[in-house]
């Protein structure tokens, strides 16, 4: 990659700096040019794209297979053209590849793991292809490995749509609905292009429901998975395991660790059935375009899933799920009335008795009086982590308490990087929406120099704005104040800018000493020198190769550090 082309790629936008740098990390240089063009210019044509990037047609359409099959890219056909255009998708899913692959090792185990990573690798993968390289008796259990990911929606099917660009698709829908709807003088223009809107939506959300028809088969009475099945990684799922993650430490820092872990298992308990962090509705332009649009969409399909019972748990499902090693013995100070379960733990565990009369393996070893009072303490305080449905019955409040996760890391981070007075002064001007130095001053009890100081400071990095109000008609400057406030929506994408920024600085910063040292590593590298590095590289070179390795190390960290920032702003 030239200058030219490096240049653009960092000042273009940070998005732009992050995926073009992970694109030449992972599927090298060529794939990087194409991806920073489309990212630039939109969608274009593979003529375009070779008048663009300089690259030979040929050299354009062997990278484009690979990135459409690895979904980075996204193609659509029109009359005679097909138009190609950036899907962020496949991207990400090689910027939490490390995190997904130790997730599901750890959920699950090492096959399921390598299942997961062969399905990252290439995209996608034919579950009979897969299949074929084992013997009978490897095979059924691999099928149910498959079985076991799918129903979990770690891997979902694979559709023609997942191909092709939802705006196009809405766009064609749209326009097919409203040529074959009729203009009458008795209904305004207005009206008909809203009802064509609706109808859209209607056919939009029957395509994707047809999308999850065939899968299953029934064979010897066993039902399974369809061997023809073609299956990808369902980045969505492993979104909703980073949101869990961000309460469970939020719920930790503010009550701690036994309740946290109570609340983890409560959060895993639904974490399949919870509301996806965007859907279809939500990255189509201009459909949500109101100011209340998103949230009352988010929080409409957090309610359909309430009024489905899909994410209710109540004291006893937790009970039943939780680990031996968690010891909840006087972990929690009630009142002194006593209850039929107060000495649960004294008595020997007892065998649920299933309905055809045969004993459950199912031990009780918790008290569920004792998981209740966890689970009211959660559902109790300023920041409600689950709220009560029913008597005994709770739910997890997943928009609002995504807001206030937000709120409370964003507050802390002013607080670690511009200490408690800025802290203090940001907090009264969220509060009071619009305020001046003065009324900040008699507010957080500081001398009005200092406000301005720590004001100064607050604008500077982005997390406060100044609102000038004129007095007088002609806008006079000596009868003009400033006031200050700040929009916590554009806050945090200012900040998220900042840290995908710092993302694609990190990983840039590994690449090009990398480069620098490319003959060493290449050396290092071959068979007959890897395990013998000590005795066949040279003193300088060992001290080089530390070096390298120590700074690699020094960048991970960071680049891990500002990671775990992302995955909660990016929520």
């Amino acid at each position: 990659m030239d200058d030219v082309q490096e240049e653009v790629m960092r000042t273009q936008s940070p998005k732009s700096y992050l995926y073009s740098t992970i694109a030449q990390t992972h599927l090298g240089e060529i794939s990087s040019i194409i991806i920073t063009t489309l990212i630039s210019n939109g969608r274009l044509t593979i003529r375009e794209l070779n008048v663009r990037t300089k690259l030979s047609i040929k050299t354009i359409k062997k990278a484009l297979v690979s990135l459409i099959q690895l979904n980075c890219i996204f193609y659509w056909q029109e009359l005679n053209n097909i138009f190609y255009s950036f899907n962020e998708i496949g991207i990400l899913k090689f910027l939490h590849s490390g995190d997904i692959l130790n997730h599901i090792t750890k959920k699950f185990g090492e096959e399921e793991a390598e299942i997961i990573q062969n399905v990252l690798t290439f995209g996608h993968i034919k579950i009979n292809d897969y299949l074929s390289e084992y013997d009978e008796k490897t095979k059924i259990k691999k099928q149910e490995l498959f079985m076991k990911l799918f129903s979990d929606k770690w891997i979902v099917k694979l559709n023609q749509f997942n191909f092709n660009p939802i705006n196009d698709i809405w766009n064609k829908i749209f326009h097919d609905i409203l040529k074959n709807t009729p203009r009458s003088s008795s209904q305004s223009e207005i009206k008909r292009v809203a009802e064509a809107k609706e109808k859209t939506r209607e056919q939009l959300k029957l395509l994707l429901e047809k999308s999850q028809a065939n899968i299953y088969i029934t064979q010897n009475g066993i039902k399974k998975l369809d061997p023809n099945l073609i299956v990808t990684f369902n980045l969505s799922r492993f979104q909703k395991h980073l949101r869990t993650n961000a309460f469970v430490n939020l719920a930790k820092s503010r009550i701690g660790i036994l309740t946290a872990e109570i609340y983890k298992v409560a959060l895993e308990t639904i974490e399949n059935n919870s509301p996806d962090l965007t859907d279809a509705e939500m990255e189509i332009n201009g459909l949500l375009s109101g100011p209340t649009d998103v949230e009352d969409h988010l929080l409409n399909m957090e309610g359909n899933l309430l009024r489905d019972n899909k994410i209710v748990f109540n004291a006893r499902d937790i009970s039943l799920k939780l680990t031996k090693k968690i010891v909840l013995t006087g972990s929690i100070q009630t009142g002194g009335r006593s209850s039929q379960f107060e000495h649960d733990e004294q008595q020997p565990s007892k065998k649920i008795k299933l309905e055809n009369g045969e004993s459950s393996n199912i031990v009780i070893e918790h008290s569920q009086e004792t998981v209740q009072n966890h689970l009211n303490l959660l559902a109790s305080g300023v920041t409600s982590f689950i709220t009560q449905v029913s008597p005994g019955r709770y739910t997890v409040p997943f928009y609002n308490l995504t807001k206030k996760l937000k709120l409370f890391n964003f507050e802390y981070l002013i607080k670690a990087t511009l200490k408690e007075h800025s802290f203090r002064v940001f907090r009264c001007v969220l509060e009071q929406k619009l305020t001046d130095e003065k009324s900040i001053s008699n507010a957080v009890l500081l001398k009005e120099k200092q406000v301005r100081t720590e004001v100064y400071h607050l604008i500077k990095n982005g997390f406060i704005e100044i609102q000038e109000i004129p007095r007088s008609a002609d806008r006079a400057a000596s009868k003009t104040f400033y006031s200050f406030r700040s929009k916590l929506k554009f806050d945090y994408e200012f900040l998220l800018n900042c840290l995908i920024y710092d993302l694609g600085e990190c990983l840039n910063i590994i690449q090009n000493f990398k480069f620098e040292n490319k003959i060493l590593l290449e050396k290092c590298n071959r068979i007959d020198v890897k395990g013998k590095e000590n005795e066949l590289l040279m003193e300088s070179e060992l001290k080089t190769l530390h070096s390298l390795q120590n700074r690699e190390i020094k960048f991970m960290v960071k680049f891990n550090r500002i990671k775990s920032l992302y995955d909660i702003f990016s929520l």
